[in-house]
C-alpha cells in the first residue's frame, strides 16, 4: 500500500472513530517523540491521540531524532531485547520522574495475535499516562489497570478503554507539576552561565 493511500485510510479511520463523539476542549498539549520503528507507524498515533483527546489532552507527535529539548517532551523507544532486566510479562515501562518510555513490540505482538494497532496504542497511552501522572500507580479498571485480562483485550479491539476519573485528575495535576518543573529549569537564574 502506498504511503498516501495508507495516510488516507488512517485519516478515515480516525474520523470514523471520533464521529459522533464530542471531545472536550484541549486543556493541555504534550509532546511525544517516537523512535522511528515500523510498529509505531500503523494507526498507533491516531488511536492514542483520540484516547487522550477524550480527556482534553492533545498529543503533539514528533520523531525522536528531532525531539525538542527543555520543553518536557516524553521520549518513546522500542526494545527487542526480551531477555532484558524487565519481567517477560512487562509490555513497556515508564520512568515517571524521567522523560522516557521503553516499549517491547515483540511481546505486544505475541499477545496481540489478531493484529491491529489497538493493544500497542493502549500500552503507549498507559505509559504516557504514568509519565503525566508522575506517580507509579494503577487503577482497578480501564487504561491504567495494572494487568489487563482477556476481557480487557477483547474490549480494546472493539473500542478504547477509558481513563478512570481519578486518573484524569492525576493527569491534570501531574501536568501542572511538570509545567512548574519545566518553568523552574528555564528560569533565568537556572540557566547555565547566568
Amino acid at each position: 500500500m502506498k504511503t498516501t493511500q495508507l495516510a488516507a485510510v488512517l485519516a478515515i479511520a480516525e474520523t470514523t472513530f471520533c464521529a459522533g463523539k464530542t471531545q472536550p476542549p484541549v486543556k493541555a498539549t504534550v509532546i511525544i517523540c517516537l523512535q522511528s520503528d515500523p510498529h509505531f507507524q500503523f494507526g498507533i498515533r491516531p488511536l492514542a491521540s483520540a484516547m487522550f483527546g477524550n480527556i482534553g489532552v492533545r498529543i503533539d507527535w514528533r520523531e525522536l531524532d528531532s525531539c525538542p529539548e527543555g520543553v518536557g517532551a516524553i521520549r518513546v523507544s522500542a526494545s527487542y531485547n526480551s531477555r532484558g532486566s524487565h519481567k517477560l510479562q512487562t509490555l513497556a515501562y515508564a520512568q515517571p520522574f524521567g522523560d522516557s518510555i521503553v516499549v517491547f513490540p515483540d511481546r505486544i505482538n505475541e499477545l496481540n495475535r489478531a493484529g491491529g494497532p489497538s493493544v500497542l496504542a493502549h500500552v503507549l497511552v498507559h505509559e504516557i499516562a504514568h509519565m503525566l501522572e508522575g506517580i507509579p500507580r494503577h487503577s482497578s479498571s480501564g487504561i491504567m489497570k495494572e494487568r489487563w485480562n482477556d476481557h480487557d483485550y477483547q474490549e480494546m479491539r472493539r473500542k478504547p478503554l477509558h481513563f478512570a476519573p481519578d486518573d484524569i485528575e492525576l493527569i491534570y495535576s501531574g501536568l501542572k507539576a511538570r509545567q512548574s518543573r519545566i518553568a523552574g529549569t528555564l528560569a533565568p537564574g537556572n540557566i547555565a552561565g547566568h
